[in-house]
């Protein structure tokens, strides 16, 4: 019986005391009969461990040597208990009823439970924005195509998913060489392979925007996309190694298909070439997969696929100057002019948050 489970909240924590305190309250007002909470402290230097021992009688505390912050997610996971785990970055905070809200739409043969995050600012302002969009709601059928076929499928970030147990215990306990910092490259990237991808189109977390994510981009840093070029390709190489472990066909050219990873190659190639990790990449030729990755759906309207060609034209061949501007529009919401986020909210490439008028458009 779904009123029967229990959900455990597993914050990794390093140097965050700003924010964690927000985090553990949102878990612990979380309306669920069955919730604990564990923190996971990893070596701050900061005051976070005296933020955190404030809860120290309604939660699990784990302090631990700086490891990073997957290490503190396998350790928070071994100590927990729960049905259904989400592991909570602790600049995050949880709405209320996420717990019911899973409840509502559960499934023995889901892998994942998705919502969208409403972004907030270092304050906790909600900035307008919602990731992800849908203009769509996404069926797991589709997200098992569009995995097969591009290797990517509309996600929010790590704190944005709750998983049953036993596919964290699955996909945690997966042999590869892949390494990352972060839980949500191997839990995203691997859980439409052990099930259904269940889509709840509502926020249902707060995504703090505040210039030190490891994932958002407040201002640009032109060498940051290198990074995630490499990053994206050999997290692609776990899902296809994690695929056919469990017999899944993945097309072999799927990653030149995936419409985020070829916008992050161009911004890469445009604005660093000197470190790009593509050895002989060429703009003809990112343009000219972008142009065939149109045809192939992963999330996206027809409207949005196509802006998202137009945009890499400018990044790849505008005048040099332009470039950096370009790319900035793409991935720093915040400093798109006015007319252009209202074009984007008309065209419905974006759109505008409920209540918010077509200047604030969702990122």
């Amino acid at each position: 019986m779904t009123n029967e489970l229990v959900l455990s909240v597993v914050i990794p924590n390093h140097n965050y005391a700003d924010y964690v305190g927000t985090a553990v309250q949102s878990a612990l007002d979380i309306r669920w009969p069955n919730v604990e909470v564990i923190v996971v402290d990893d070596g701050s230097t900061d005051n976070s461990l005296e933020v955190i021992e404030a809860y120290a009688d309604r939660i699990t505390i784990i302090n631990q040597a700086n490891a990073g912050q997957m290490p503190s997610c396998v350790n928070g996971f071994r100590r927990c208990t729960g049905d259904v785990v989400i592991f909570l970055d602790s600049d995050d905070a949880l709405h209320p009823d996420i717990m019911t809200e899973i409840a509502a739409v559960w499934s023995d043969a889901a892998s994942k439970f998705q919502f969208q995050m409403r972004v907030v600012d270092a304050k906790g302002n909600p900035t307008g924005s919602i990731l992800p969009q849908y203009f769509a709601h996404p069926t797991p059928e589709d997200i098992r195509t569009w995995v097969a076929t591009t290797g990517v499928y509309p996600t929010p970030p790590g704190s944005g998913s709750a998983y049953p147990r036993a596919v964290v215990d699955q996909i945690f306990g997966f042999e590869s060489d892949f390494v990352d910092r972060a839980p949500d490259s191997y839990l995203i990237a691997a859980a439409p392979v052990f099930g259904d991808v269940i889509t709840i189109p509502k926020p249902l977390v707060d995504y703090r925007v505040h210039g030190l994510n490891h994932g958002a981009h407040l201002h640009l840093d032109d060498s940051r996309f290198a990074r995630e070029v490499d990053l994206t390709r050999r997290r692609h190489k776990f899902f296809t190694e994690v695929a056919s472990s469990a017999g899944m066909s993945v097309d072999a050219g799927a990653l030149n298909r995936n419409l985020l990873f070829l916008c992050l190659r161009a911004a890469s190639y445009s604005l660093r070439p000197d470190i790009h990790p593509i050895a002989d990449d060429s703009a003809m030729q990112i343009a000219s997969a972008t142009f065939k990755a149109r045809a192939f759906p992963q999330g996206f309207s027809q409207a949005q696929r196509t802006s998202l060609f137009l945009w890499m034209i400018f990044a790849l061949f505008g005048p040099r100057g332009l470039r950096r501007s370009v790319v900035s529009w793409r991935y720093v919401p915040t400093a798109r002019p006015q007319w252009m986020r209202r074009t984007l909210s008309l065209l419905r490439v974006v759109k505008k948050a409920p209540g918010t008028s077509a200047g604030r458009e969702l990122a």
